[in-house]
């Protein structure tokens, strides 16, 4: 079976018309830089910064040696991100992944 939040992620507002985001609802980001306290964040057209994000106690970007654990941000990481409907509030669920 599919990965659930990646399919809710699909079907519930991802970025559809070439990086503009949805007016709230559900979008996937892209990890562009991780680890040693700094954390950059490609979604729908922004990038966002440490502390413009939040992001769930169970996932890390504070890292210094990349152990390889699941729980890390790494540079290239998918993930699906809740965005508030005035666009003001991001929030990382979780990192999505699809089965090969």
């Amino acid at each position: 079976m599919e990965d659930v939040y990646a399919f809710l992620a699909g079907s519930l507002g991802q970025v559809q018309d070439g990086g503009s985001l949805p007016m709230g609802g559900w979008t996937f980001g892209q990890v562009l830089a991780a680890g040693s306290g700094t954390l950059r964040i490609s979604v729908g057209g922004l990038t966002l910064e440490a502390g413009e994000v939040y992001v769930p106690t169970d996932l890390s970007y504070t890292w210094t040696e990349d152990t390889g654990g699941d729980e890390l941000l790494r540079a290239g990481d998918q993930l699906i991100l809740l965005v508030t409907q005035d666009r003001q509030d991001y929030y990382i669920l979780r990192k999505a992944r699809w089965r090969q």
